[in-house]
């Protein structure tokens, strides 16, 4: 039995995963977990912690939802790395800095994907497509009274005009990742000034994307993007 394998207690409870969610969570939080550490392998982990391995992976798709754990190809799965730009100015727990560190992580990918995604839209969507941007815009427009529908309404839009590309791929790169999106807006749609310049962010995006505008539609997703993550460094910078 290796190092590892004997921080972990056998747990039985009809839902399994939540279990394991919250003593690998622990594990983190108490340092006998540290980032960048390689968890044991699925066989071997499920007969430690007595449970199955169906159980077992879907504990890591929360894990990995929330930025804690991840998966390399042909490598397993680890702990992961705090973001070093917030590794020593922040003084949280570790938990917690490996959350932002994904959030950060999540923002850089998506100011690489998402201009990426509106160029296609612009040459991919439909009059179908149009409408249904367009209609998640307006959703969004309506939503800022109410806290989660707002939040939802946000990630639908960028789900429509992921759509417009007619790329499973990209979808499902959206839609893997709403929660990530849930955890970014929750920092950042909470005051009526950054609401509203959102807003107008995203109806920028759709009028390029309405006039065939491939540089404008590219520009305000990255403006729109680049935006947002100065926000959540605000947001980082204000509640360290």
């Amino acid at each position: 039995m290796t190092r590892l394998d004997r921080l972990f207690s056998n747990i039985r409870s009809e839902r399994l995963y939540e279990k394991i969610v919250t003593q690998i969570r622990a594990l983190i939080e108490e340092g006998k977990l540290k980032p960048g550490d390689k968890l044991p392998g699925e066989r071997e982990l499920s007969t430690t912690l007595g449970c199955s391995r169906t159980s077992l992976r879907e504990a890591f798709r929360v894990l990995e939802a929330e930025g804690l754990i991840i998966s390399k190809s042909g490598g397993g799965r680890f702990v992961q790395q705090i973001e070093q730009s917030i590794k020593y100015e922040y003084h949280k727990p570790t938990v917690d800095l490996l959350e932002k560190s994904a959030i950060l992580y999540f923002l850089e990918a998506r100011e690489i994907l998402e201009p990426r995604i509106a160029e296609l839209a612009v040459h991919r969507a439909t009059a179908a497509d149009l409408e249904k941007i367009e209609k998640a815009l307006g959703e969004v427009e309506k939503s800022f009274v109410y806290s989660d529908q707002k939040i939802s309404s946000d990630m639908n839009f960028h789900v429509a005009v992921a759509e417009a590309t007619h790329n499973f791929v990209f979808v499902s790169i959206i839609e893997s990742n709403l929660h990530m999106i849930r955890q970014i807006r929750k920092q950042t749609l909470t005051d009526l000034e950054r609401y509203q310049q959102s807003l107008e962010e995203h109806k920028q995006i759709l009028l390029a994307i309405q006039n065939r505008d491939v540089q404008l539609a590219m520009t305000a997703t990255t403006m729109h993007l680049q935006n947002l993550r100065k926000n959540i460094e605000k947001s980082l910078r204000d509640n360290k």
